[in-house]
């Protein structure tokens, strides 16, 4: 029996210091430090700047195009208005030079509302640029290990 309590004894204490170092161990794994190099502050400003960059874009962007459809929008009631007016000026028993008048007073109509629509858009002028992303950091190459020559 003294033999089995020694037996114990050696193997609770194998236990603990098996035990021990496992704790020690993944206690200093945080210490470990990365050995990739933090990015540098230039990259981080390029990226804010970008990023400013794109913000801006995107209202100037959302501003034009809400501009560029008002402006579509008023050239699509004009094109209406004139599609209607020759409907209702045209009548069953109209002579052919009266037909010929509603025609060319719709297609001037159509005409005219074209023009005001692309003077609009060329005083609109062009449409915003978006900003160019800045450019990645090129990756470090890891040095190769000379093949032994065989």
């Amino acid at each position: 029996m003294a033999r089995g309590k020694g037996w114990n004894m050696k193997r609770k204490l194998l236990i603990a210091i098996l035990a021990l170092i496992l704790a020690t161990s993944f206690l200093a794994t945080p210490a470990i430090a990365d050995t990739k190099p933090p990015a540098p502050a230039e990259a981080n400003d390029a990226k804010a700047i970008y990023k400013l960059a794109q913000d801006k874009f995107l209202s100037d962007f959302r501003v034009y195009e809400d501009k560029r459809r008002a402006i579509n929008q008023s050239f699509k009631e004009a094109i209406d208005k004139a599609l209607s007016d020759a409907r209702s000026l045209s009548v069953s028993g109209q002579s052919q030079m009266q037909k010929r008048q509603n025609m060319n007073s719709r297609q001037t109509a159509i005409i005219a509302a074209t023009a005001i629509r692309d003077a609009a858009i060329d005083l609109l002028g062009l449409p915003p640029i978006a900003p160019t992303p800045p450019a990645k950091a090129p990756k470090l190459e890891k040095p190769k290990k000379p093949k032994p020559a065989n």
